[in-house]
């Protein structure tokens, strides 16, 4: 019987290229995605490259769909082999500049609380030896102005990923949680086509391929030991030389990386 890997924003980016490699490795793919038309084209990809693949529309924010997409899982398939929490969205403005607490709100309910949500309907499907792949984000690692509550949001899947860990270790489940740089997809390309002028740079972010970050992310997706995958970089050293540093050196390196006001 096949393995089974479920996708949630699989319809484009790392999403869909880690479903690829997934398929690639003799799992069976089921995308989870708002968008329908987004899932059939990315579906249809992958029957393309002779990867079994299927879609469910749903929006990971809304209790009612992600109960309705975990129990067709079931149904049909009995168990989750791998468990790919993906989905996200990201703002970039300053908090004063908010309008609304529901704008003010979304990142979190994509981020944090679909990932949540997410992972409480489909555990329960996991089996022994399954994995959980939370995608955090170099801003669950540090602040960055213009990116508070995407910050927030993040930084709460990393923690929220590491609880996880540990509740599931008894049944020798593997979680862990990329935390990788800037990517070349489609997020990214409309994260920076909407930054306010501040935020421009003269010199443009690292970004890497997309498809270079999942084959590193996926890779590193083994055993029980290990938990954060961190590409990019940029991430890497404010990550690590950043906790060693005094608060001024690391606001130096920050400064040189993310603008902030002035």
């Amino acid at each position: 019987m096949a393995k089974i890997a479920v996708v949630t924003g699989g319809s484009s980016g790392l999403g869909l290229c880690l479903a690829e490699l997934l398929g690639n490795q003799e799992y069976k793919i089921i995308i989870l995605a708002r968008n329908q038309e987004r899932i059939d084209k990315a579906i249809d990809g992958l029957k393309a490259k002779n990867i079994q693949a299927s879609g469910i529309s749903c929006d990971i924010t809304i209790e009612s769909q992600v109960r309705e997409a975990a129990a067709k899982v079931k149904a049909e398939y009995g168990q989750v082999d791998f468990l790919v929490v993906n989905a996200g969205e990201v703002t970039t403005k300053l908090l004063v500049d908010y309008e609304t607490i529901p704008e003010l709100k979304k990142d979190l309910e994509v981020d944090l609380w679909g990932s949540i949500q997410t992972s409480y309907f489909f555990t329960p499907l996991l089996v022994e030896g399954s994995k959980v792949l939370f995608v955090s984000s170099g801003f669950g690692l540090i602040g960055g102005a213009g990116y508070s509550i995407y910050c927030a949001a993040k930084a709460g899947v990393v923690n929220f990923a590491e609880s996880l860990r540990r509740e599931l270790l008894c049944k020798k489940i593997g979680v862990y949680v990329a935390c990788p740089g800037d990517m070349d997809t489609p997020q990214f390309h409309n994260e920076v086509k909407g930054q306010p002028q501040w935020m421009k740079q003269d010199s443009p972010r690292k970004v890497m391929p997309v498809e270079k970050a999942a084959k590193q992310i996926l890779a590193k997706c083994k055993g029980t030991s290990r938990f954060m995958i961190i590409t990019g970089s940029d991430v890497k050293l404010l990550a690590i030389v950043g906790k060693l540093l005094p608060r001024r050196w690391k606001d130096g390196l920050l400064d040189g990386m993310l603008p902030r006001p002035k």
